[in-house]
């Protein structure tokens, strides 16, 4: 008899809420993400890597994490989650080095604009590295610069998770794998462990059902009495949240550490995120109003939030999803900040209660095929943009950093990333931390929805003055009382 728990040492099982990434990827859901650090390699013999030189590299680490080596094997029908199983695969084909053809931002743009827009082949390892080299003329990044960028599946891990491996990869010591043995999974194997495994599968879907009935009663009544808010699709759809065409484009804007220390002093228990959301609020707005498609039932985002400290998941993936209202239907951004800071903290405690908790436990008790119907039932049934929704963008704070990381011994000066945009969310903002205590917005959208991402990005700017001058001024008339 074969026993589930007797897999190969080199082979593992992925979770249901990582299985769910590689069930619902489609042309308009892509699952994958991207993290591009800019190192300083003037006068380096970095600036012009080569690709062997590239190979060289991340082979000496391919260690620190063993996705590198590893694909997916599927089972038959998809009735049980996949596995990670070693991979004979060419490196060479993981490795890609480009030369910037001209001086700006417009080659990186394009780089990283291809990359997020392209699906990843998962039946090799997970992963991609792209070097940029001769990068310069970027006015808020001088110097020579080389690029590094990892990208990623989401089923392979969140944003944390590659936070881990990049600052692994850039700061410790070259890491070679120790060869594994074993390969895939046998057909006979395979089909063995599902047949076996399917009444555990049935049992642990019945008792999930059970528990997550009583505690949707539970969310329900809360609800009820106040004590939880609720969320529904109640929006009104904006450009942002039709089906996602077009070619990808990004761009960002950084913004002062100081400044932002100046608003936190001022607005009392805000949060950096707080003071993000506010200016996101005001500048897509701003932008909608120009386009005569100001909204009438206002706005909201989808914050993802972190779970590592709050619950125990067996997963690569730890996030939460939380709406909050971006309070669109207020002038005053000061009076903006708070109403949103409000709206987060409420946010933040729902996702906290037990038994909304345990309602999102659900995912964790559905069978592989239920999850595989559910996403083949999303790319059948088209979105329909007409339809109100619960959340018009996406702003997440993405915990990457350049402190401590550098690329053989040349810096890292800036770093961007985030996830592709997908039907129904084609406008994505990722909040990244930047050298000296600024922070950098990337900004992520389908170029076909927003044609003038450059106006956009200054709208942001121009919001972000504005609240730092209405906190100014509030504080001046403090004081002059």
């Amino acid at each position: 008899m074969i026993f589930r728990n007797s897999l190969p040492a080199a082979v593992s099982q992925m979770g249901p809420r990582d299985a769910e990434f590689v069930y619902n990827e489609s042309g308009g859901h892509l699952s994958h993400m991207v993290c591009a650090y800019f190192f300083d390699t003037t006068g380096h013999p970095l600036a012009e890597m080569t690709h062997d030189d590239a190979v060289r590299w991340i082979t000496e680490r391919f260690g620190y994490w063993p996705l590198f080596t590893s694909r997916l094997q599927r089972v038959p029908l998809d009735l049980d989650y996949p596995y990670w199983v070693p991979a004979d695969f060419d490196v060479d084909d993981h490795v890609h080095v480009h030369r910037a053809p001209v001086a700006g931002w417009a080659p990186v743009r394009e780089l990283l604009g291809r990359s997020l827009g392209e699906p990843m082949d998962l039946s090799r390892p997970p992963w991609e590295l792209h070097v940029m080299t001769g990068v310069h003329g970027i006015d808020e990044l001088p110097g020579n610069l080389t690029l590094i960028m990892l990208k990623t599946h989401h089923g392979a891990g969140d944003g944390l998770a590659i936070r881990d491996l990049t600052n692994l990869l850039f700061s410790g010591p070259p890491k070679p794998e120790t060869k594994r043995a074993g390969s895939g999974l046998s057909s006979l194997d395979l089909i063995g462990r599902t047949v076996v495994g399917l009444p555990g599968q049935a049992i642990r879907f019945g008792r999930g059902l059970s528990v997550t009935k009583v505690a949707a009663e539970t969310v329900r009544e809360a609800e009820e009495a106040g004590e939880l808010p609720t969320y529904s699709a109640d929006r009104l759809p904006t450009r942002f949240n039709g089906v996602l065409g077009g070619d990808i484009t990004i761009d960002f804007l950084t913004l002062d550490g100081a400044d932002i220390k100046a608003i936190r002093a001022a607005v009392p228990d805000v949060t950096v995120n707080d003071i993000f959301l506010t200016v996101v609020a005001g500048a897509l707005d701003a932008y909608l109003s120009e386009k005569g498609e100001k909204s009438a039932s206002g706005l909201a985002a989808m914050v993802p939030r972190s779970m590592r400290q709050i619950a125990e998941w067996e997963s690569a993936n730890q996030l939460a999803l939380l709406t909050v209202d971006l309070h669109t239907d207020v002038e005053d951004p000061v009076e903006r900040l708070t109403l949103i800071r409000d709206s987060a903290l409420m946010a933040k405690g729902r996702s906290s209660h037990p038994a909304v908790r345990r309602y999102g436990t659900r995912i964790e008790t559905s069978p592989a095929a239920l999850l595989r119907l559910t996403g083949l039932s999303r790319r059948l049934n088209k979105l329909d943009p007409s339809h109100k929704v619960i959340q018009n963008t996406t702003i997440s704070n993405v915990p990457v950093s350049v402190d401590g990381n550098v690329f053989e011994g040349t810096p890292a000066v800036a770093v961007l990333g985030g996830q592709a945009p997908v039907d129904g969310d084609i406008l994505r903002h990722f909040l990244i931390a930047a050298r000296g205590g600024s922070l950098t917005l990337n900004v992520i959208v389908s170029r076909e929805t927003m044609p003038d991402i450059e106006h956009y990005v200054e709208l942001l700017r121009v919001g972000f003055t504005t609240l730092l001058q209405a906190v100014s001024d509030q504080n001046r008339e403090v004081v002059e009382r």
